[in-house]
């Protein structure tokens, strides 16, 4: 299989093009993704050498994009294969018909209902 290379200034250029698209401010996408918009704008602008990944699909979902409209991978290519499940297929359905607000009161939520699940990802 081929290697696939994307550059953190490609994954940037895509993270800011979407956020233009969707006309969501960085402080908006920072309330929806419990990430910092002073991270967010670094991420946007290419002035940092690493954005986590649970970090980039955080803001994937939070835009209503796949991982790959940021990455570039293809579904098929990602480094972190992984069985689907059809019960997160479902609610990332539902999340995607529903405002922002709506969604990041469903994932408030998930979290009072299942803090042991979310407790890793708080602070990342």
């Amino acid at each position: 299989m081929m290697a696939l290379v994307i550059t953190m200034n490609e994954i940037a250029s895509r993270l800011y093009q979407a956020i233009t698209e969707k006309g969501i401010s960085y402080g908006e996408l920072a309330r929806l993704t419990a990430i910092p918009k002073s991270a967010i704008q670094r991420y946007a602008t290419g002035t940092t050498d690493k954005i986590p990944l649970e970090r980039l699909r955080a803001l994937a979902a939070a835009l209503c994009l796949p991982l790959s409209a940021l990455t570039g991978w293809e579904e098929n290519e990602r480094s972190d294969e992984r069985e689907e499940l059809p019960e997160i297929t479902m609610i990332a359905r539902a999340g995607k018909k529903m405002s922002p607000e709506r969604r990041q009161d469903m994932l408030q939520l998930l979290k009072i209902a299942f803090p042991e699940e979310f407790r890793d990802d708080d602070g990342a």
